[in-house]
Order: structure tokens, then C-alpha cells, then sequence
């Protein structure tokens, strides 16, 4: 199974191929966001390194927010109109748990923090079991305090990362009442490795939708719908 991996729900645009668990490429940009101008191009400069055209991808893995409002969008429409072309199914991957997945920690709960201004933060709670990355308690919108509240609760290790685990680490470190652990910065940045081996795994699963019926996951309104209210 060849998958197509399009991360672009934060300032990292970027792309990877896989043929089952086996990596086949990667292409990440990780400076300013202008995925409207580089991801494409990005795709279709591996898809020609590789010698692979959109006829030989069998699934087509997104990152499905939250995030950024304009690179989601971006990555949805591109992700979309590549499936209906050859009528290939999508899987959409949280983005907390994609970037969960960075961290290959087995004897820690994993997570991921992203800073989403104004004070919140998105967040969720993973595990490695069985070489399988495991959803605790699903992606969610809160603020720092209410996330250490959260895993106050639980009595395990916990390792973080994410921009979010930067920016708030002093509260963190002062809320939190557990043995806690920050994952060094190259683990906080969203990638299209992980993201598609994660797609891969819930392919294997069934876990597959038609491009039809993708559609972002915000948590929260944009701030032009805001503005209406």
C-alpha cells in the first residue's frame, strides 16, 4: 500500500511517500507559512524524485487540524481534489496525534501541546502499546491550567511537546504535580514521516473516508466567524 502523507496544519508544509512501513521520501519546509505557493510544488517535486505518479497512491493520508484556518483549507483542497482524480479514499489523522507520534517514548503518556493564541492551546493524550500509537483521551481545545488539571488526574510519567510545551513550560512545571519530561525542540514540529505512518496503520485498519467527506477539524471558530458573531 503506497500512501501520500500532506501536512499542512502549521507552519511546516510538508509532504511524504511510504509503501507500507517502508519511507520512500520526505519533503518539509519548516519556514513561513506559505503553503499556497509551496506545497503543491513540494508534492509533485517528490512525486518526480520518486518516479511515482498520483495513479500508483492507493490512500491519500492528511493532517486534519486543528491548526492554522489557511493551511488546513490548503491541504484539504489539495488532498481532495488528488483522491477525486483517481478516486482514492482519504484518511484523516488528528493533528495532536501526528504529533504525538513523534515521540517514541513506551513507558510515558505522550502530550502534544499546540499553542493556538489567545491564551489556549489544543492538546490530547497518547501511549505507544504493541508498536501502536494509542488515543487516551481524544484532541481537544482548552487552556494550560485546565490541561494540568487534566493529567493531574492520572498517575503515570508524562512527556510533552509541541510549541505549546515550549511556551508554557514555567506553568506547566509549576502546575503539574507528576513526573514530567519536555521532548527536545527537533520533536515538536509536525512531519510527514509520521504522519504517514500513522495513516498507513489506520488504513490497515479501514479507518478511510471518501474525499467527499473530509472536512477539517477547526475546534474553534476562525476569527472572521467570530467577528459575525
Amino acid at each position: 500500500m503506497k500512501v501520500l502523507a500532506i501536512e499542512s496544519s502549521s507552519i511546516t508544509a510538508s509532504c511524504a511517500v511510504s509503501d507500507n512501513e517502508k519511507l520512500l521520501g520526505e519533503y518539509t519546509l519548516n519556514h513561513k507559512k506559505t503553503h499556497s505557493e509551496k506545497l503543491m510544488p513540494l508534492i509533485e517535486s517528490l512525486m518526480t524524485d520518486l518516479n511515482i505518479s498520483i495513479q500508483d497512491i492507493d490512500v491519500i493520508a492528511i493532517s486534519e487540524g486543528p491548526g492554522s484556518y489557511t493551511g488546513l483549507r490548503i491541504g484539504a483542497a489539495i488532498a481532495k481534489s488528488m483522491a477525486y482524480a483517481v478516486n482514492i479514499p482519504i484518511v484523516n489523522v488528528p493533528t495532536m496525534k501526528s504529533m504525538a507520534g513523534n515521540v517514541l517514548d513506551l513507558n510515558k503518556l505522550i502530550v502534544p501541546v499546540m499553542d493556538a493564541g489567545a491564551g489556549r492551546i489544543y492538546s490530547g493524550i497518547y501511549r505507544w502499546e504493541n508498536q501502536e500509537l494509542i488515543t487516551v483521551v481524544e484532541q481537544f481545545p482548552c487552556n494550560i491550567h485546565e490541561l494540568t488539571d487534566m493529567l493531574n488526574e492520572y498517575e503515570e510519567p508524562v512527556i510533552f511537546n509541541g510549541d505549546g510545551s515550549v511556551n508554557y513550560r514555567s506553568v506547566i512545571e509549576e502546575k503539574f504535580k507528576g513526573k514530567m519530561h519536555f521532548a527536545p525542540e527537533r520533536f515538536n514540529y509536525l512531519s510527514a514521516s509520521t504522519l504517514v505512518y500513522i495513516g498507513w496503520s489506520m488504513a490497515l485498519k479501514g479507518e478511510l473516508i471518501k474525499a467527499s467527506d473530509f472536512r477539517p477539524q477547526y475546534l474553534r471558530l476562525s476569527q472572521a466567524e467570530r467577528n459575525r458573531k
